[in-house]
């Protein structure tokens, strides 16, 4: 960080709901649960937990840094757990984990290189596991594993040659493995392997010749395995074979004649098939089946008549099948059956009346049923059930009122239920419970990281800061700041609830906010504010109704406001606006009745307005207005005829206007105008003959106009012009012989022009140009070498140049530059190490630069940097083991390498200091005992019950409170009372931190 630069403080962190770690995959082995989840410094990657937050862990980071390995297919093959993962050198392919980094291996690098083998269908078979891989000598077939690279082989192949069997359903019966498979000679058909080539042969031809009977639903019921099949006489009814091709027959054709029954949810009650399926009768309705054409017969008709129950999620507790079910006098509800018509009830109307609580996820834990649940009353939540109604109950409401927690993936492991939830403070997370509200709890909140609230179009009104963004309890919306943290406020729910109004155009019109916007009631319209919610209103429903007139292009022309809108009876026209409902009209209507002239490029020139625009008579054209029908008038018809000029980049330089153009002679070039016909000429061919320079980046420095522009050699380089023919001249070939350094982003910093561009030597780097070919140079090689630093944002803030950029060491921040190459700095990491926060929206007001960035833990947030508080000092350890003391206001401690610490004071004596790049397990932080008040011993580590995670004292007892989200820290000499916490520090990077970090002593 430079010297004598204030820190860049986050303002607010507006949208605190949670970035989502979204656990998934949810796997028991051996009593250790392991699932995938996302944290805030690496991707998708495997994880374990003991259920405790300490021991929920990644297992490995198997895709280094942010990449994501994507691990799926968790699959327990003797307490060692198998997936499918992708690692920076090598495609996706078979690995292994016992739980340590160390053991987390690949199996076998099956497509060698970096191509991929794309296991699937991970499956157990008695302590062998088998899947489905391809190879790059053949097509997708069956593969075993013993866990070793030697033990991971090719099964058989099924489909010879480069053809593919894609077995699918792989499913084992008593040590033999099923599956369907397709080979040369005939469709999709049922086969099995005992593991040797030989071994692995087709059970039956079902659907004789090379039609598919698409064996699917391949259930172990006792031995037998059943399954769902189609045959040349029938449609597609159950199955059941032994493994003999005289053993596998129909068990029934429930729908007889052609049709299909259509079995799903095939499920093993106690030796009993139970499954849904359709007859002719009647509708989709639950079945059971002993293995006997006798013993196969509807359950019950729950839904009574032709229409369908549509049993589903099947799952047996305790040998009761529990399910979800529809029937006539209500919604999707819990059901429950023993096998009887009499015994098959529902257990609970928990959505009472006609709705529907859809059931799902049911879960045996020991004999209880849990499952996801939604009554009138809240949301999406955790029930569980003992099969009785009383006994039917929501464990807990976890993301509170009618908002729903969503759980999915419920897991057993050893007696304990595992889930992901999501409740108001965090976003997907990993919970546990065992059956209590009180036992019902987030086990870790593994990505910390919180939501952006994406502010944007930042706006200056008379001080006053104003933008968009999106908080957790509304939509996008506007929002002011005065540069605090509360000031910095919602100024109106336009689109009231979680509905967004979607600000747009913020324009400031003699210290009124102008916007367009949408509320509940209407299209998006003009609006305006003072900054109050009162006085945040409609101007005017340009377009009535629900429709939208949609106001584009706001522009201030001497207190006026001039846009673009749509109304009922006619086009897009130009309209203007003094903020009242009456004073809001139609300039005029250029493209006479229901078409539109679209306006664009709206353009003050010494209070005349500036645009362009289509009538009917010909092509796009330059206009200008004085605000009245009359002088709103078409200024030349530069592509005479009904072709365009099309006329953009419209710019001011003293009084003149400059833009650029195409004429029916030349190409797209570089024209001026004083509002006339005759004073409307072009400035210059520069690529001459009918080729086009295409002149952009127009900008005015100090009555110059600089620009880019290719000429007849191909180059896109740096041009300037005075108005006239001979004075508009390239300034440089600064990407010298064949190559364009493409000018970029120029702005006046009190009368240089700074610009992005390319050389031959370097990447995309800062440049300045004093309008001579000696003085136009290289600012700073920021990204050293061939690579670039790809500024943007470049902006004058008090006549220095502050932008947004990106060095070899870090990722994209914010930077400033006084001109010179030592003066151009880095001015904070503010997403410590490689990350990048982005800056954008660089706003300037009274002393502050506002911007939004993303610090890595809160998302892109509203920041500042208050260029009046300069810190008295600036206290930099270098390297080795060090000790830096705060004795004065505003001090900045920055942390280096080896193990320092940090001594804080109390009672600061003004503002509070700035802790970078702290180290946690490395450094320490001193608060004296006198100082403080503290009553412990000198030389211990801060008593845990004195410290508080948040943004407020919540017991009598807290005395420093860590905002982690905002990196600040403060003190509260008597907790809840009466006496306000005190800022003593702020830890730019938002370190960790916890009691075990302070340290007591004199």
């Amino acid at each position: 960080m430079p010297a004598e630069e204030a820190s860049i403080n986050l303002i607010k962190d507006i949208n605190i709901g949670g970035v989502s770690s979204n656990p998934q995959n949810l796997t028991n082995i051996n009593g250790t649960l392991y699932f995938i989840a996302i944290d805030s410094s690496s991707g998708s990657e495997l994880w374990k937990s003991d259920g405790t937050e300490a021991g929920t862990a990644r297992v490995k980071d198997i895709f280094s840094g942010t990449g994501s390995s994507n691990p799926q297919n968790l699959t327990n093959v003797n307490d060692t757990l198998y997936f499918v993962a992708t690692d920076s050198s090598g495609g996706r392919e078979l690995w292994k984990s016992d739980g340590s980094e160390a053991g987390t291996v690949r199996v076998k690098d099956i497509f060698s290189g970096t191509g991929s083998s794309n296991p699937q269908n991970l499956t157990n078979v008695n302590g062998t596991l088998y899947f489905v891989a391809t190879d790059s000598s053949g097509g997708n077939e069956l593969w075993k594993s013993d866990g070793t690279e030697a033990g991971t082989v090719r099964v058989k192949d099924i489909f010879s040659g480069t053809g593919s069997s894609n077995p699918q359903n792989l499913t084992n019966v008593d040590g033999t493995l099923y599956f369907s498979a397709t080979d040369s000679s005939g469709g999709r058909e049922l086969w099995k392997s005992d593991g040797s080539e030989a071994g692995t042969v087709r059970v039956k031809d079902i659907f004789s010749g090379t039609g598919s009977s698409n064996p699917q639903n391949l259930t172990n019921v006792n031995g037998t395995l059943y399954f769902v099949a189609t045959d040349s006489s029938g449609g597609n009814e159950l199955w059941k074979s032994d493994g003999t091709e005289t053993g596998t027959v129909r068990v029934k054709d429930i729908f007889s004649g052609t049709g299909s029954s259509n079995p799903q949810n095939l499920t093993n009650i106690n030796g009993t098939l139970y499954f849904s399926a359709i007859d002719s009768s009647g509708g989709n309705e639950l079945w059971k089946s002993d293995g006997t054409e006798a013993g196969t017969v509807r359950v019950q008709d729950i839904f009574s008549g032709t229409g369908s129950s549509y049993p589903q999620n099947l799952t047996n507790v305790d040998g009761t099948l529990y399910f979800s079910a529809i029937d006539s006098s209500g919604g999707r509800e819990l059901w429950k059956s023993d096998g009887t018509e009499a015994g098959t009830v529902r257990v609970k109307d928990i959505f009472s009346g006609t709705g529907s609580s859809y059931a799902n996820s049911l879960t045996n834990v020991n004999g209880t049923l849990y499952f996801v649940a939604t009554d009138s009353s809240g949301g999406n939540e955790l029930w569980k059930s003992d099969g009785t109604e009383t006994g039917t109950v929501r464990v807990k409401d976890i993301f509170s009122g009618t908002d729903s927690s969503n759980p999915n993936s419920l897991t057993n492991v050893n007696g304990t239920l595992y889930f992901r939830a999501t409740d108001s403070s965090s976003g997907s997370e990993l919970w546990k419970s065992d059956g209590t509200e009180a036992g019902t709890v987030r086990v870790k909140d593994i990505n910390t990281a919180t939501l952006s609230s994406e502010p944007y179009f930042l706006t200056n009104v008379n001080d006053t800061l104003y933008f968009r963004a999106t908080d957790s309890s509304s939509g996008s919306e506007l929002w002011k700041s005065d540069g605090t943290e509360a000031g910095t406020v919602r100024v109106k729910d336009i689109f009231s609830g979680t509905g967004s109004s979607n600000p747009q155009n913020l324009t400031n019109v003699n210290d009124t906010l102008y916007f367009s916007a949408t509320d509940s009631s209407g299209g998006r319209e003009l609006w305006k504010s003072d900054g109050s919610e009162s006085g945040t209103i409609y101007v005017k429903d340009i377009f009535s109704g629900t429709g939208s007139s949609d106001p584009n292009f706001l522009t201030n022309v001497n207190g006026t406001l001039y846009f673009v809108a749509t109304d009922s009876i006619g086009g897009r026209e130009l309209w203007q606006s003094d903020g009242t409902e009456t004073g809001t009209v139609r300039v005029k209507d250029i493209f006479s009745g229901t078409g539109s002239s679209n306006p664009q490029n709206l353009t003050n020139v010494n209070d005349t307005l500036y645009f362009s625009a289509t009538d009917s008579s010909g092509g796009r054209e330059l206009w200008k207005s004085d605000g009245s029908e009359s002088g709103t008038i078409y200024v030349k018809d530069i592509f005479s005829g009904t072709g365009s000029s099309d006329p953009n980049f419209l710019t001011n330089v003293n009084g003149t206007l400059y833009f650029v153009a195409t004429d029916s002679i030349g190409g797209r070039e570089l024209w001026q105008s004083d509002g006339t016909e005759t004073g409307t000429v072009r400035v210059k061919d520069i690529f001459s003959g009918t080729g086009s320079s295409n002149p952009q980046n127009l900008t005015n420095i100090n009555g110059i106009l600089y620009f880019s522009a290719t000429d007849n050699s191909g180059d896109n380089e740096l041009w300037k012009s005075d108005g006239t023919e001979t004075g508009t001249v390239r300034v440089k070939d600064i990407f010298s012989g064949i190559g364009s350094s493409n000018p970029q982003n120029l702005t006046n910093v009190n009368g240089t022009l700074y610009f992005s561009a390319y050389d031959s030597s370097a990447g995309n780097e800062l440049w300045k140009s004093d309008g001579t070919q000696t003085g136009t140079v290289r600012v700073k090689d920021i990204f050293s070498g061939t690579g670039s630093s790809n500024l943007q944002n470049l902006s004058n803030v008090n006549g220095t140049l502050y932008f947004s950029a990106t060095d070899s060491s870090g990722g994209n921040e914010l930077w400033k530059s006084d001109g010179s190459e030592a003066g151009t700095v880095c001015v904070q990491d503010i997403f410590s190490g490689t990350g990048s926060s982005y800056p954008n929206n660089l706003t300037y007001i009274n002393g502050k630069l506002y911007f939004f960035a993303d610090n890595g833990n809160t998302g892109q947030e509203l920041f500042k940097l208050d260029l009046n508080s300069t810190p008295t000092n600036e206290l930099d350890d270098g390297t080795g083991n060090d000790a830096l003391f705060s004795d004065t206001e505003n001090d900045v401690l920055t942390d280096g390498t080896g193990r320092d610490s940090f001594t804080l004071t109390y009672p600061p004596t003004g503002g509070y200091d700035i802790v970078a790049d702290f180290t946690v397990g490395d450094d320490t932080i001193f608060v004296s005992k006198a100082e403080f008040g503290l009553g412990q011993s000198q030389d211990t580590t801060l008593d845990s019950g004195l410290f508080r995670l948040g943004t407020s004292a919540t017991t009598a007892g807290d005395r420093f409170i860590y905002d982690q989200t905002t990196g600040n820290l403060y003190f509260d000499k008597d907790g809840v009372g009466s006496a306000a916490q005190v800022q003593i520090a702020q830890f730019s990077n938002q370190a960790v931190l916890s009691s075990a970090n302070i340290t007591v002593i004199a």
